[in-house]
């Protein structure tokens, strides 16, 4: 076990070089790539899910629950460990299964670009980043020239044949030099997606988006306010225990910017109000009649709400070796949760209630010249995290029965919610995180970089609040249910990363490698809980869900591995590039995997450049995944090579028009990080792992005006 001085100690080495380096004056700041960007104007794009875009990164991947539910992961971790935001804002999801994960509020017809940093990330990035950092930018219009306003503005329409799916969308703007005001609208949707032998069911979709924007600037003042509005309708998602029927989201973002001579204020205010319902019976078939009573009992639908604000203020001063940014930040976010049967009217369960998880934190940030090709970037964190819940319940038993099943399940439940309504819900966290990056050019056209962190998450709601064994996890959808713990730990990270940077005119290497200890991971080890465990039992024997429930609880981890990324130019019209990661999660504690760890992957591919139009071929691999989970009852899947047609064609300098192939050869194979199946489907067995998508033709046409 390291002590935090142990952990925090190559830290403060090169922290030390601070004080050193003030006499240093007059020198340029210089660095290596630390951020990878997906630009939608320069990328072929079919899904409708922006997080697919993550696939295409170095060490980056995608937890795919549905089509319109990808789950961000970055070298192994997902999920709440994984900082997210959108136009810089954070978003909390309004489901407790991340049906409506933060990048459900990007789409890709708005989307102007995603950014991921690569390897250590700043902790200016944000308040938790034990895992990583994702910003997504949509359209916002740019200001004019003169004063004379000028309309202008973007269509977007898609379709792809997997699912039949069509986007359709504009963006419009009028603007001048000092004001944009602009508009957007989005309409998409699509039916049951196809594979090799079957089709997926349901993993249709509807979605309707509307937002409206204005910005200013003046001098050295720059304003701009948001309002957007999301609309989600039926959207299947076999690998969960339901369905998405609505998601209904308002959504608030402002900014605020003072850039002076040598100094630079920015404040940022966001909030976002969700309200989702879901259910088991209208897109999948309903639950059936077996021995155990009829089908009836076992619809279930559920009706949540999450809100959260999202605020920071910053302030960056330019010095002659650089710069100092400071900062502070607050994410408030709450959510409520309830179970109810529509045929019976007074079943419920309060999956969550009142629950709170607040983080108010602050930090300081230096990048600055130690010497004529030396850099260093380094920063420091604090943030508490306060977390706490309302009392529960549950009425399992509407019929009031002296006995029987409905009794027997409603006296568990009383139980388990008088034992968690009499622990102590209110928790609050200390977190410190810090952070070091040395960079050093050479005479040559090599980069060196190493970086060192120490990295702190709080348990999520879930894992704290999760009363009674349900499968509302975040998006785990392994199929298992799990109990929280009020009382566990943050987990820590201390995290080593080496690598550099290397161009030419004609290639670029920017290789990577990685080593992350975590202290209280937090995983679900099977329950000591004899109530849950009973509990999960009789669920069981009703068909809903299996016998042996799991808790989360802290353990130990560790997670190493690299990613690369390259290029290189043939000619002037061929270029080659290539994206390769690997990636290792084990436990130490017992000798296991961690779950849902992508597979050693690399994509090959070459781009032929014309004078207004381009052709890209692309191969994408995934090793065999062995390594997996007997905790969660993963299962293992084969790896598998598909191939990848796209070409852009530019008839005007505003026009573009694009075609692409997915999946050409319409390989069967199944993503491993795909959760598993939990609705009824003929093609595909319960509990199976959800098969990749078939061979899918796609296009595209975007107009800019």
């Amino acid at each position: 076990m390291h002590t935090l001085t142990r952990r925090l100690l190559p830290l403060s080495i090169m922290l030390s070089c601070t004080a050193a380096a003030q006499s240093v004056e007059e020198i340029i700041v210089t660095g290596v790539i630390d951020t990878h960007t997906v630009r939608t104007d320069d990328t072929m794009v079919a899904p409708a899910d922006t997080a697919q875009l993550l696939r295409q990164m170095p060490g980056a991947n995608i937890n795919k629950n549905g089509e319109l539910t990808g789950i961000a992961q970055y070298r192994g971790m997902y999920g709440d460990r994984m900082n997210v935001s959108i136009n810089g804002a954070k978003i909390s999801s309004g489901g407790p299964n991340a049906m409506d994960a933060p990048l459900h509020y990007a789409p890709v017809a708005l989307l102007e670009s995603l950014t991921i940093n690569r390897g250590i990330t700043p902790v200016s990035a944000g308040q938790e980043t034990i895992g990583g950092n994702v910003n997504a930018e949509t359209y916002s219009g740019d200001f004019g020239l003169g004063d004379d306003f000028r309309f202008s503005g973007r269509t977007y329409v898609g379709g792809q044949t997997v699912n039949d799916g069509l986007v359709a969308s504009g963006f419009f703007s009028l603007s001048n030099r000092n004001h944009i005001f602009r508009s957007f609208l989005m309409k998409e949707k699509a039916d049951d997606a196809e594979f090799a032998r079957g089709s997926i069911t349901p993993s249709e979709f509807d979605r309707e988006r509307y937002d409206l924007g204005y910005s200013y600037q003046q001098g050295d003042h720059e304003f701009s306010i948001d309002y957007a509005r999301n609309e989600t309708g039926y959207a299947g998602n076999a690998a969960l225990p339901m369905d998405i029927a609505a998601v209904d989201s308002d959504l608030f973002n402002s900014r605020y910017e003072w850039q002076g001579a040598d100094l630079t204020v920015t404040a940022k205010l966001a909030y976002n109000e969700v309200e989702h319902l879901m259910n088991n019976f209208d897109l999948r078939r309903p639950p059936q009649d077996n021995d155990m009573g009829p089908g009836t009992m076992r619809y279930r639908q559920a009706f949540t709400t999450g809100d959260s604000l999202d605020a920071s203020l910053s302030a960056e001063r330019f010095v002659d070796n650089g710069s100092w940014l400071f900062g502070v930040d607050a994410h408030l976010a709450d959510h409520n949760a309830v179970i109810s049967n529509p045929n019976q009217p007074m079943f419920y369960v309060d999956n969550f209630k009142d629950v709170e998880r607040n983080i108010v934190g602050g930090f300081i940030e230096r990048d600055m010249a130690l010497l004529d090709r030396m850099n260093l970037r380094a920063g420091l964190r604090y943030n508490r995290v306060s977390m706490d819940a309302g009392e529960v319940s549950a009425n399992m038993n509407p019929m009031d029965m002296p006995s029987g099943m409905p009794f027997m399940m409603n006296m568990l439940a009383a139980n388990l919610a008088g034992a968690f309504n009499d622990q102590e819900l209110r928790q609050t966290d200390d977190n410190v995180d810090a952070f070091a990056r040395l960079s050093i050019d050479t005479d040559s056209d090599i980069s060196w970089y190493i970086g060192a962190a120490h990295k702190s998450r709080s348990p999520s709601y879930q894992e704290r609040y999760l009363w009674a064994p349900m499968e509302s996890t975040g998006g785990l959808a392994d199929g298992n249910t799990y109990i929280g713990d009020p009382d566990l730990k943050p987990e820590t990270a201390l995290e080593f990363e080496f690598g550099f940077d290397l161009e030419t005119a004609r290639y670029s290497l920017y290789p990577r490698a990685f080593y992350k200890d975590v202290s209280d991971y937090i995983q679900g080890t099977p329950s000591q809980n004899e109530l849950a465990n009973n509990f999960a039992q009789l669920m069981a024997n009703m068909g809903m869900g299996r016998p042996q429930p799991l808790q989360f609880s802290n353990v130990d981890a560790t997670l190493y591995g690299w990613d690369v990324e390259a290029g290189y130019s043939l000619s002037e019209r061929i270029e080659l590039r290539a994206v390769a990661s690997m990636v290792r999660g084990e436990r130490d504690d017992i000798d296991d995997n961690l779950y849902r760890i992508a597979p050693d992957n690399l994509i090959l591919a070459a781009d032929y450049l014309g004078n207004d139009w381009m052709a890209s071929l692309e191969s994408v691999n995934y090793r065999r995944q062995g390594r997996v989970s007997a905790t969660n009852q993963e299962t293992e899947t084969s790896g598998y090579s598909i191939i990848n047609l796209s070409g852009r064609f530019n008839p005007t300098q505003d026009l573009e028009l694009g075609i692409g192939i997915n999946n050409l050869l319409d390989q069967q194979h199944r993503d491993h990080l795909a959760g598993f199946n939990r609705a009824f489907n003929p093609d595909i067995g319960m509990r199976e792992r959800l098969p990749g998508l078939g061979r899918n033709f796609y296009g595209r046409m975007m107009w800019y005006f």
